[in-house]
């Protein structure tokens, strides 16, 4: 289960909430485990995950009448005992829902495929059994079947959080009119920012493929070569072990974000993000093709001092200005006086995926981060002295009971590779 269940109803109990609505993708994932066709695609508002805060209330799914069936074969792609389907009744040609005549909560299936009965196997028999068990229950569309797992969840007048809270009104208009729904955004970040075990072991994989498909990238750079084809062999590399590339971000002195060619004697860096079952993998690393300046190998140097500051000093309760300060003291202290950025982000669903301000809400007005056992993070190092270069290290970190657990080597040094002359 990715879910953090005992997170969620701690928060939950916290801010006076009955239940969450989840409608983003990654939500409804987070939630319910299931990622589905209509997800994959982007779509919000075609499927929903409900979780109420009483325990005993059936946490539910929303899908489509197609996905439904598709559990028939897969149970197991989600934990929620509810499922709640929905179709829209089609059958041969188009027509308008009359709520006026027609339950938009007990409606056919709208697709009807042809049935081969001389050739049926058993499975297909159980398989025909399962939809006619079904027929009649689904919902018109998915809000309405949203309604229906509210109410089975006995909240009906609940107050309940989401994160789209236009929910509310929607929901109000169909049939539950003392529902609240408040914005429940920052919630959901607040509640995945401390990660489940399921949710560790997947980040553990994301973290060791990016620094794999990185590290091809960093045995492949030559002189000339263009930085557009470092970006395509960061895509192969992740794709081969199973991940799926976001972006590989390059800066060198002189040359644009993601244009140009590898150019010599210059720093290069390299900003990794990849995503595994939908969590997210966060690396930086330096290198240089031919013989690197010796300011560039000093402050390269410092960095990493920086780097090891950080598995020193964070721990559960340490806050995230504290490590920024007592990181920036050791860069500069190190040899690199004119260092001056560093910051903690969590990362897991999101590449920021913790308490981050949205609309009103100023910098710092969520309070300060604050490291917990079990978050993960990436401690972004980034430096860009115009007409020098660029400098950019990070690595995918584990907060434990009573320290760190790195997810990634932590191997910050400056990656040296032939200049054009060998």
């Amino acid at each position: 289960m990715l879910l953090n269940k005992a997170r969620a109803y701690a928060i939950m109990n916290r801010e006076g909430l009955d239940g969450l609505i989840a409608t983003s993708p990654i939500n409804v994932y987070y939630l319910s485990d299931y990622w589905g066709a209509l997800m994959r695609m982007r779509r919000t508002f075609y499927n929903y995950a409900f979780l109420p805060r009483d325990e005993n209330a059936p946490p539910a799914l929303i899908v489509t009448g197609v996905e439904h069936v598709r559990f028939f074969h897969q149970p197991e792609l989600t934990w929620m005992p509810s499922i709640q389907s929905y179709v829209h009744p089609i059958y041969l040609d188009r027509r308008d829902f009359d709520p006026d005549v027609e339950d938009p909560e007990h409606v056919e299936y709208g697709m009807k495929w042809p049935i081969n009965h001389e050739t049926l196997s058993p499975r297909d028999e159980q398989y025909l059994l399962f939809q006619e068990s079904h027929r009649g229950n689904a919902s018109v569309n998915a809000l309405y079947a949203l309604k229906k797992a509210i109410a089975e969840a006995g909240l009906s007048a609940g107050n309940l959080g989401s994160d789209d809270p236009r929910v509310g009104p929607w929901l109000q208009e169909i049939g539950l009119p003392d529902v609240k729904v408040s914005d429940a955004t920052t919630t959901f970040r607040d509640i995945r920012m401390v990660k489940s075990p399921d949710e560790i072991a997947l980040m553990r994989k994301v973290a060791l493929m990016n620094q794999e498909a990185l590290d091809v990238v960093l045995d492949s750079i030559e002189v000339g070569m263009p930085r557009d084809e470092l970006d395509l062999i960061y895509n192969v590399e992740v794709a081969k072990r199973g991940g799926k590339a976001i972006y590989l971000n390059t800066g060198q002195n002189g040359t644009h974000h993601a244009m140009g060619n590898v150019l010599e004697g210059e720093s290069i860096t390299f900003d990794g993000l990849c995503e595994y079952k939908n969590y997210l993998g966060d690396l930086g690393r330096v290198a240089v093709c031919g013989e690197p300046k010796p300011e560039l190998v000093r402050r390269m140097k410092a960095l990493d001092v920086g780097c090891q500051t950080v598995l020193k000093v964070v721990k559960p309760g340490v806050t995230g200005q504290e490590v920024t300060s007592a990181v920036i003291e050791a860069v500069r202290g190190a040899g690199f006086p004119g260092f001056f950025f560093a910051t903690p982000h969590s990362i897991g669903l999101e590449h920021s995926d913790h308490k981050i301000p949205i609309g009103p809400t100023l910098p710092g007005g969520n309070g300060p981060f604050v490291f917990e056992e079990n978050m993960i993070f990436s401690l972004d190092m980034p430096y860009y002295e115009i007409g020098w270069g660029n400098l950019h290290v990070e690595d995918q970190i584990l907060v434990t009971a009573d320290g760190v657990e790195p997810l990634t080597n932590c191997d910050t040094s400056l990656r040296v590779r032939p200049g054009a002359s060998r």
